[in-house]
């Protein structure tokens, strides 16, 4: 009669009642949980771990549901896997390119990822992970203000004044130039007369 009594159970009451019958441990749908991650004994579900609370082999009877059971008596949970997360980011502007008049301005915009638990932070992926829609401008119009009379006059005098030091530098680079040559050809004139004194001199000493 003992021995019947399993076969009697699953004939007269549901799924769960055989479990009771067999003396399984009470078994449900796992928990969330962040655990499961320093457990060697757990299953994985793609994009979550399956395992018991105190990281024992868990036991699954419903493979969708993920319902089972810890032959231990632990709890049974589940974990979310890490997943990626995209933004963009934007660097800073760059020198617009006038000063009047309006301009154009530049910046650097590229999609980063990092992981939901922050173990991998930081990391440029392609730009279209990140969504088309929230991407900052690359560009802007910049120095829209009229330059007017007084920024074409502080222009031209700008101008003006880098001419005039300009002609200051060749007028003193040639001056530089002139005074070497005159000290060459001195220094050299100089060195011919004393060669040919020290010569003459030289004869006469042997002549005498």
């Amino acid at each position: 009669m003992a021995a019947a009594l399993p076969r009697l159970c699953a004939l007269a009451l549901p799924f769960l009642a055989v479990a009771a019958c067999l003396d399984v441990p009470s078994h449900g749908t796992p928990k969330l949980t962040n655990k499961c991650g320093h457990c060697k004994n757990k299953l994985d579900f793609g994009k979550e771990f399956v395992c018991c609370s105190d990281c024992s082999d868990p036991t699954i009877l419903i493979k969708h549901s993920k319902m089972g059971y810890c032959k231990s008596g632990a709890e049974l949970s589940m974990q979310l896997k890490p997943h990626e997360i995209y933004h963009w980011v934007a660097g800073p502007w760059m020198k617009c390119s006038s000063p009047c008049d309006g301009g154009v301005r530049y910046r650097d915009v590229a999609c980063y990822g990092n992981l939901s638990d922050a173990t991998i932070k930081h990391y440029p992926v392609d730009d279209a992970s990140c969504s088309a829609d929230e991407m900052p401008a690359r560009q802007e119009a910049c120095n829209e203000q009229s330059c007017g009379v007084d920024m074409a006059e502080q222009t031209n005098s700008r101008k003006n004044g880098m001419s005039g030091w300009l002609v200051a530098l060749i007028l003193l680079l040639g001056l530089g130039a002139i005074g070497g040559i005159v000290f060459t050809s001195y220094t050299y004139y100089l060195r011919r007369t004393s060669g040919r004194n020290g010569f003459v001199y030289v004869m006469m000493e042997a002549y005498s």
